[in-house]
């Protein structure tokens, strides 16, 4: 509950407090009193002076009579309908005391300057007490004060003020304040069988070391639907797994029903917390992420969300790492991603984790879904700086936008890679992988004439071999000479034998019988296999011309071709130098 009225300013500490009659106000009959009040109210009066006098006193009247019924909104309302210029000092002192005691009955965590003006009023000091206790900065000293002041307050008031002046007696293991203030609930109705009051007398079994009644009690007080019964679950949770009574399982399972019936204070904060803890314990990723969702929201400071943020990361970095291993079946993998995408795929570190997911389906042969994945990451990754995040490194995007064209390559969707891969992959600046995987999704879509474009690139060892092998199986021969001889020219140490049967027969394809007596000349150096100078210099001979050539003709010479590349392939492959 929050205050009513702004914290008393500075100036109004030093206000004389005036007694009040609450226990008095409290007995009366408060349909009756209401009418009679508003009866003198709106009666006429001689003159204009007396008029505000009376009209500031029965306004005191009224908020004094509400309050002492704890009808604290009422209270204020007439309160604030008092004109405090002119009041005599006794009216000011009542108006003060009045202000004061609202104050204390709506503290909270945040109120230190309104239990600060309280200090020194004595008819006050179950309220203050009650209040500082609220705000978890309890003064011990002050319980026997508040026991016996306790007397000077209307029923209604000592009962709202109770659970909490005996939850600090217990804090504070002062027993005897303890059991004065437990004998009072069985005066009051609304305590006598409540959350409250089952909940409270768990709490000092459960200090006492008696486990047994503490379950009891909890159990008892969790049947309600107040805070207190709220508060006795997450004890039933607490007591539960510290005495090792109650299965991870179960302990999830009451945190996960409970969270629907409580929520905006810091008891709610904690009890997500719990959940948070134990969910993640327990393997629930979903209510572990949605309960420190919940913290984030509600944290009392910066550092208290960012801890949960971090711990949020954590969860689903352990998702990630599960699923990759296995430990999940496949569609829980899904579906726990999706759920995570939708909710912290922005948050820094997810993505890098979340593609263990589309790694696992490319694994399992599920080349579509995979494409699938990784190109829903990459979109998500590079519309981050747009949603006001900060922007994914450059390098996982490029490694999203290869992974997916390896799916797609996989998948036999060569073009849907090309179309994919073209605007990056062909950039004299670009990744060699990405351009090693274009040239691959060239010579498989049959487009190689944009592979012939990429000469000029300055491309690895590895990828231009890749080129040169695109262009020779697609029959592009003077590209694959012309590929094949810069390979050999630019890596000589690490131009191999195949390489070197492709260029000759290449070269021969191409009519460059140079290209064809040079190579051919170097090759008995390269290797012991038998009749391979033989091979190839049979191949020196002109090319006939296409005209003179039968069908038969053209399928022996390009067969006689295949058997020489098989046969080198065969034998393995070995290093060639000029």
């Amino acid at each position: 509950m929050t205050s009513l009225l702004a914290s008393p300013a500075a100036s109004e500490s030093a206000t004389a407090f005036g007694n009040l009659d609450l226990t008095g106000w409290g007995a009366r009959d408060l349909l009756k009193e209401r009418r009679a009040l508003m009866v003198q109210l709106s009666a006429p009066v001689t003159s204009e002076g007396q008029a505000d006098a009376v009209r500031a006193a029965l306004y005191l009247d009224l908020a004094e009579l509400h309050l002492a019924q704890m009808m604290l909104p009422e209270a204020s309302g007439y309160l604030a309908a008092v004109d405090t210029e002119g009041l005599d000092a006794r009216s000011l002192a009542r108006h003060h005391s009045i202000a004061t005691t609202l104050h204390l009955l709506g503290a909270t965590a945040e109120s230190f300057p309104a239990i600060a003006a309280s200090e020194g009023w004595t008819q006050g000091v179950a309220l203050r007490t009650a209040a500082l206790a609220r705000s978890g900065d309890m003064d011990a000293d002050l319980l026997p004060l508040a026991v016996a002041g306790l007397s000077s307050l209307s029923d209604p008031i000592a009962a709202a003020i109770l659970p909490d002046l005996l939850e600090a007696a217990l804090a504070a293991d002062d027993w005897d304040a303890a059991k004065a203030l437990a004998s009072d609930f069985s005066r009051h109705p609304m305590l006598r069988d409540s959350a409250a009051y089952r909940f409270l007398l768990a709490r000092a079994s459960e200090q006492s070391g008696d486990v047994l009644t503490a379950f009891d009690g909890y159990a008892e007080a969790a049947q309600g639907g107040d805070v207190y019964a709220y508060r006795a679950r997450l004890a039933i949770v607490e007591l539960g797994r510290r005495t090792e009574t109650l299965p991870l399982e179960d302990a999830v399972a009451l945190l996960k029903t409970a969270r629907w019936s409580w929520s905006g204070d810091r008891y709610a904060t904690q009890g997500a917390a719990l959940l948070a803890r134990y969910a993640a314990e327990l393997g629930d990723t979903q209510a572990a992420l949605w309960a420190l969702q919940r913290v984030m929201t509600t944290a009392d400071s910066p550092e208290e969300a960012e801890q949960a943020r971090q711990h949020a990361l954590s969860v689903i970095s352990d998702f990630y790492r599960a699923g990759a291993a296995g430990d999940m079946p496949l569609d829980a993998f899904i579906e726990g991603h999706a759920a995570i995408m939708s909710h912290w795929g922005l948050e820094e570190g997810v993505i890098e984790s979340a593609i263990a997911l589309p790694e696992s389906l490319f694994g399992a042969g599920m080349t579509a879904i995979a494409a699938r994945e990784f190109r829903g990451l990459r979109a998500i990754a590079e519309s981050a700086g747009s949603m006001g995040q900060s922007v994914l490194d450059p390098d996982v995007i490029d490694r999203l936008r290869r992974d997916e064209a390896q799916a797609l390559l996989a998948g036999g969707q060569a073009d849907a890679a090309v179309d994919l891969l073209i605007s990056f992959g062909d950039r004299p600046d670009a990744d060699p992988q990405m351009q090693r995987l274009l040239i691959q999704a060239l010579s498989k879509a049959g487009r190689s004439d944009q592979m012939t474009q990429l000469r000029g690139l300055a491309l690895d060892i590895d990828t231009r071999r890749d080129r040169a092998v695109g262009l020779y199986e697609s029959g592009r021969w003077d590209a694959a000479k012309q590929a094949l001889d810069d390979l050999r020219a630019t890596y000589p140490a690490q131009f191999t034998f195949a390489d070197a049967t492709r260029l000759t027969l290449a070269a021969y394809q191409a009519g460059d019988m140079d290209t064809v007596r040079r190579t051919a000349a170097a090759f008995p150096t390269l290797t012991d296999l038998p009749a391979w100078e033989e091979l190839a210099t049979g191949l020196l001979g002109p090319a006939p011309a296409a005209e003179g050539l039968s069908t038969e003709m053209l399928r022996l010479s390009m067969a006689n071709a295949d058997r020489v590349l098989e046969t080198v392939k065969s034998v393995g492959t070995g290093e060639a130098s000029e």
